[in-house]
């Protein structure tokens, strides 16, 4: 799909191909809305500029009392 905004019809579509087809209405609109802010961000992201170490790390800690 294009960079553009997306339609309902376009983001009913999205969601059946990923399994999600028994989404209501206001669920549909709720995920076209994040996808087009989303897309919006990735747009004005300066990808040349990115290298591996910009990819986010995620780090989990198990505190002392967690692993009995």
């Amino acid at each position: 799909m294009a960079e553009s905004n997306l339609t309902t019809d376009d983001v009913r579509k999205l969601a059946a191909d990923i399994g999600l087809s028994r989404l209501s209405e206001d669920e549909l609109q709720q995920l076209l809305r994040a996808t087009n802010a989303s897309r919006a961000r990735r747009a004005k992201l300066r990808l040349q500029d990115l290298t591996p170490a910009d990819e986010p790390a995620h780090v989990f800690k198990f505190g002392s009392g967690d692993l009995k």
